[in-house]
């Protein structure tokens, strides 16, 4: 699996050192902007990458690369998303693939349409310690309440508060807690529980019309779960799922999906599978494992749970009157 890494921010070094414990997948080149190509170089003598571009469009004519990841600003993700499948390439692309719903199902149908491999990068899906939380959630009894919580004060907001907006904070480039860290918490509850039934969210709004901080509430059939985030404040995050006959608690953000434990009326489980540090081994574990089997239905199964959680985003960001260019 050679794979071509689009943009050089903290999360494409995240992703390179991923790749140097993930099996059969190859990163075969790196693509920066002009002003970025000193920094794509220094990526790519630090991961041993053959090739740099700064041209997109060529990168994309390159017959060696399988795959793009896409790991750019959200508001650039659906353009290069898009560029890459009409040139016949797979796509691994960060969350969220893009900013609306429509915009997402002009992708997918495209990449049905080539019989393309298309990806969302959600580390949780692929943990252990999800697969361990989707086993156990029948052993609860009936769900009642669930709460979802990611916590992190952005370095980014000192500058915000200064006025000076960087694209984490801003409308035109997708910016925004909702899509920057409640989407992990979104896609933790649905991808256990699936399409809800109604939701809302009620976010502290800025000046400039982005979410520093909120709460969204997802209503399903007999039970609510919260996802609340914030960018602009520090609190302990984590998750748990409170059923009629005990409850799963998930330890630390939902990004990383930490430890679980399973407590019923005749077990208390502590259970930590993760075998590795970088929280992105095993989303490129599966990915390659898929691509190699050539099991396009279990990607296109992956690609209908993104399809949900950006319908519901959408969803949630015109409730609180969040508006993107």
């Amino acid at each position: 699996m050679k794979l071509a890494i689009i943009g050089t921010g903290g999360i494409v070094e995240t992703c390179l050192d991923a790749l140097t414990k993930a099996d059969f997948v190859t990163p075969a080149a790196i693509c920066a902007r002009p002003k970025s190509e000193t920094k794509a170089h220094a990526l790519a003598r630090k991961y041993n990458i053959a090739t740099v571009y700064t041209d997109y469009e060529q990168l994309l004519n390159d017959q060696t690369i399988d795959f793009v990841y896409i790991g750019i600003v959200n508001n650039m993700h659906y353009e290069y998303a898009k560029m890459a499948l009409e040139h016949g390439k797979n796509v691994i692309c960060e969350k969220p693939v893009t900013s609306n719903i429509d915009e997402f199902v002009e992708l997918e149908i495209l990449a049905q349409k080539g019989k393309l491999f298309f990806f969302e990068a959600i580390t949780l899906l692929h943990s252990p310690n999800f697969a361990f939380m989707r086993q156990h959630l029948p052993n609860i009894g009936r769900l009642r309440m669930m709460q979802a919580n990611y916590f992190q004060y952005s370095s980014r907001y000192d500058k915000f508060l200064q006025g000076i907006v960087l694209p984490v904070f801003d409308p035109a480039f997708s910016g925004g807690c909702l899509y920057d860290l409640n989407v992990y918490n979104i896609h933790l509850v649905m991808g256990l529980l699936g399409m809800p039934q109604a939701v809302q969210y009620y976010a502290n709004i800025a000046a400039n019309g982005i979410d520093t901080s909120g709460a969204a509430v997802l209503v399903y059939d007999g039970s609510v779960a919260t996802c609340s985030a914030a960018k602009d404040s520090e609190s302990t995050s984590g998750a748990v799922f409170i059923g009629e006959k005990g409850y799963i608690q998930l330890q630390g953000s939902p990004n990383v999906c930490g430890s679980v434990t399973l407590k019923t009326e005749d077990k208390l489980i502590k259970y930590a599978g993760e075998q590795y540090e970088n929280r992105m081994v095993d989303e490129f574990i599966a990915f390659e494992k898929l691509y190699r089997e050539n099991n396009l239905s279990a990607c296109y199964k992956l690609l209908e749970h993104s399809h949900n959680v950006m319908d519901v985003l959408t969803q949630l960001r015109h409730s609180a009157g969040i508006k993107f260019k």
